[in-house]
């Protein structure tokens, strides 16, 4: 976030508070799994012309990669991080050339929880009407 080769104000880390009665909930009541965080962090960065896009999506990458080179660029569910929040997907972790945590975008985004969102899927999205290149896959 310090490197002198790169400027834009748009550019932020947004740390946000998270516990309390977010964590009293069981991480398998829910789709969202990620109930034992303490903090939320949300890199995000933003520019009006797509001239640019290469530039700040580098730096996005690189400060994202740096931040979690420990885990292969993405936050692995561990002692210390818990994955990522399916409220801001992100095209990046399903290229192996970026996310090379070796951890599928299911685990990043809903912990062990996939296996049964999968079933509710197909019970109640049996066409699979509803998806993107993120959705929950129907088994």
């Amino acid at each position: 976030m310090l490197r002198a080769d790169y400027t834009n104000p748009n550019a932020t880390l947004q740390l946000s508070g998270f516990g309390g009665q977010i964590n009293a909930v069981a991480p398998t009541a829910t789709a969202t799994a990620h109930r034992s965080a303490v903090v939320y962090a949300l890199f995000e960065n933003f520019w009006i012309s797509p001239a640019e896009d290469a530039t700040h999506l580098g730096w996005l990458r690189d400060v994202y990669s740096q931040t979690f080179q420990g885990t292969g660029g993405y936050p692995v569910p561990n002692e210390q991080t818990d994955g990522c929040y399916i409220n801001n997907p992100d095209p990046d972790i399903v290229d192996a050339s970026i996310n090379k945590s070796g951890a599928p975008f299911s685990t990043l985004y809903y912990g062990n929880n996939y296996p049964r969102l999968r079933k509710v899927k197909a019970r109640w999205d049996p066409g699979n009407v509803f998806r993107h290149s993120q959705s929950v896959a129907l088994p």
